[in-house]
């Protein structure tokens, strides 16, 4: 059905159309396993070697545990966020496709109000926007007793006149309205305007491109020294065409979905266990805090007392009084 692209008044502004938007809320969580470089309750103390050097940490958990392997099964809980993440990057990225010809798309221009004159260079302005983009803009121009008394606004009664003069969602009606017999000479002009667009159009004419076109033909309606009602149409028209159908990135909706997927693997890593120091706490050794170092007899690097049986860099053996339980026997 047809919706409405935005509008103004003279005595208003203008306003946007009634397009929507949803927004997505994630949780959060945290893990009970804890690996710290320093001591903390219930923690023991671990040894493992990063550049030949020995680096102690405290864990409140076996880190040379493997964990098993079912735990990635929790990763299907995160795949809906992961997809609905992607589905916003492609929503960032926007190109609008030309509308096909396969509907009645002749140019329509109805002046009842009599207030557009000779509508020569209008219709040109219309001609130049379909051609690029595929839309038939419509122009209807009314006297405000066409709808006041029957219509809570110029937007529905806008809506009665595009369904009731197309039969496709692929046109875009632009609907002005002014007081009935009014002269320049009357002062103050109580005018109105509204968009209507076609489901169809809705990939070309974006809530980002009808509100810069509602805003730049507001401000032309208002400025009657320098337009007339026609050409303050056309304007807006001509200053729009070149640049509809450019390629579009939506920053704030990609920085969105970069953070929320960021936010999402994290997390997802946390809950599963997921520590990129896993392979090196896998050859970790539990060790005492008055575990004492010594330099190997034939690569010289060190290694801890009581916790290996070969050097942990070269392979060689190690001296039997330092061998784990040597100093109990």
């Amino acid at each position: 059905m047809p919706h409405s692209s935005g509008g103004g008044s003279h005595g208003g502004g203008s306003h946007g159309g009634s397009h929507h938007s949803s927004h997505s809320h994630g949780g959060s969580g945290r893990s009970s396993r804890h690996v710290r470089s320093t001591y903390f309750p219930d923690a023991r103390r671990y040894v493992y070697y990063d550049h030949h050097r020995p680096v102690y940490v405290y864990a409140d958990y076996d880190i040379t545990e493997k964990r098993s392997p079912l735990r990635f099964l929790m990763l299907l809980f995160y795949l809906p966020f992961i997809l609905f993440t992607f589905s916003m990057f492609a929503e960032a990225y926007h190109h609008p496709h030309k509308l096909p010809q396969n509907y009645d798309y002749k140019i329509v221009v109805e002046d009842k109000a009599n207030v557009l004159g000779n509508t020569a260079e209008l219709r040109n302005s219309l001609v130049a926007f379909y051609n690029r983009t595929g839309i038939s803009p419509a122009v209807i121009t009314v006297e405000n007793s066409d709808w006041q008394g029957n219509y809570s606004d110029l937007e529905n009664y806008a809506y009665d006149l595009y369904v009731n003069h197309f039969a496709d969602e692929s046109h875009w009606l632009i609907v002005y309205s002014t007081p009935d017999g009014y002269s320049s000479s009357d002062g103050f002009e109580d005018w109105y305007w509204e968009g209507m667009q076609g489901n169809d159009t809705d990939d070309v004419l974006t809530k980002s491109v009808t509100n810069s076109f509602n805003d730049e033909l507001q401000n032309n309606l208002t400025a009657r020294t320098r337009y007339t009602v026609s050409s303050a149409i056309s304007t807006s028209f001509d200053d729009l065409t070149p640049t509809v159908m450019k390629s579009k990135v939506n920053w704030t909706i990609l920085f969105t979905s970069i953070a929320i997927l960021a936010f999402v693997c994290l997390h997802a890593c946390l809950m599963i266990g997921i520590n990129p120091k896993a392979r090196k706490y896998a050859k970790a050794k539990p060790c005492s805090d008055a575990a004492q170092e010594k330099a190997c007899e034939y690569c010289g690097y060190t290694y801890v007392v009581d916790t290996c049986t070969e050097c942990p860099h070269c392979g060689a053996p190690i001296p039997p009084e330092d061998q784990p339980g040597a100093r109990f026997t």
